[in-house]
């Protein structure tokens, strides 16, 4: 029995050995004398990614590594310039705390840390990403009050690094049958496209055209096209922020034989967009001001709120809260329009070069 107990201990102290043996121990030395043993991870944003082995995971800036000893050689993509997405393969090890480089046509180099960009560093997708959303309402009421009213609202984007696009097309109608005279409260379309230019210090060159159709403000239909400059406060792959201020030049095809007219004026607008981590969760506002400079210095202020969760991976449910206010409205009609609606939707994204 005892004779058995010492073979366990001694294949148990073997396996032990054997798998030390057989496992990369890497070194960093800090300039203020630390010494760190575990994994070299990667060079990234300045920082040295090492995996301690009491500590964990660790960031140590490179200004501030005195020596790194790998315990053998390591292939990996290396970056010397300041594109990211410029690549290159190579072989590193070190040799008392040097770090040497051998590259594809063969040759050591000594290489100091400071001199390299990049070692496995997460290159970012710069593919194009688009997205496409459907999403619609319908609200009936029978009692004391008597209202009918749907609406929908499309949206096709593409986001690549310099710039952004997209299209959509809503429609809106609202029926109040207790009203004896004009029950149609609403019907009103609208369809655009916008395309804007992003500078690498996040400033904007934008270009807006919509095209709107209600004649119950008057007219057939009007154009308003949209120029000027905007700038993102945050860009970010699941937050963004952007305000943005624009000349603006609308043209009306106005109804009952009147004389069409067009005119300028400016709009300031702003836009917050947020996906959570998981992206169950969606919430946009976007908020604008027009100005008409035209003799009825007409103020319209849109304001709009979504909040959606997913119900599946591209179905989706939410609320949309819609704020209005006219100084000058169409007679019969309040300054202020409010409309709060339960939406379904469709969600789709993905990415293209």
């Amino acid at each position: 029995m005892q004779f058995l107990n010492l073979w366990l201990c001694v294949l148990v102290a073997a396996s032990a050995l054997f798998a030390a043996s057989c496992m990369a121990v890497d070194e960093l030395i800090t300039k203020d004398g630390t010494r760190l043993v575990g994994t070299f991870d990667k060079l990234e944003g300045g920082n040295i990614h090492f995996t301690d082995s009491s500590a964990g995971a660790l960031r140590i800036p490179v200004d501030k590594v005195a020596a790194l000893n790998l315990e053998k050689e390591a292939k990996v993509k290396i970056r010397r310039g300041d594109d990211v997405q410029v690549q290159e393969d190579a072989t590193i090890f070190t040799d008392k705390g040097i770090l040497y480089v051998r590259g594809k046509e063969g040759g050591d180099e000594a290489t100091p840390l400071e001199r390299l960009k990049g070692i496995n560093e997460t290159v970012p997708d710069t593919r194009a990403a688009w997205s496409a959303s459907l999403i619609g309402s319908f609200g009936w009421t029978e009692g004391n009050t008597k209202t009918y009213s749907m609406g929908f609202r499309g949206d096709l984007k593409r986001e690549g690094k310099s710039n952004s696009q997209g299209i959509y097309a809503e429609g809106h109608y609202l029926q109040d049958r207790n009203v004896k005279e004009q029950q149609v409260r609403q019907r009103e379309y609208a369809a655009g496209y916008y395309y804007r230019y992003i500078f690498s210090f996040r400033l904007t060159i934008d270009l807006t055209e919509d095209v709107t159709f209600n004649e119950l403000a008057g007219y057939h239909w009007r154009s308003t096209t949209g120029l000027g400059p905007g700038y993102y406060l945050v860009r970010e792959d699941r937050l963004s922020a952007h305000i943005g201020a624009h000349v603006t030049y609308t043209y009306e095809d106005l109804m009952f034989g009147a004389d069409n007219r067009s005119y300028w004026g400016a709009r300031a607008r702003g836009e917050i967009d947020w996906i959570s981590a998981n992206a169950m969760y969606h919430v946009n506002f976007k908020s604008e001001f027009l100005f008409d400079f035209d003799e009825t210095k007409n103020l319209v202020v849109n304001n709009s709120l979504l909040a959606e969760a997913k119900l599946a991976s591209w179905a989706n449910a939410g609320l949309l809260v819609r704020h209005s206010w006219d100084n000058m409205p169409v007679p019969g009609f309040f300054r202020h329009d409010y409309s709060l609606t339960f939406t379904l939707g469709l969600t789709w994204s993905g990415r293209w070069v």
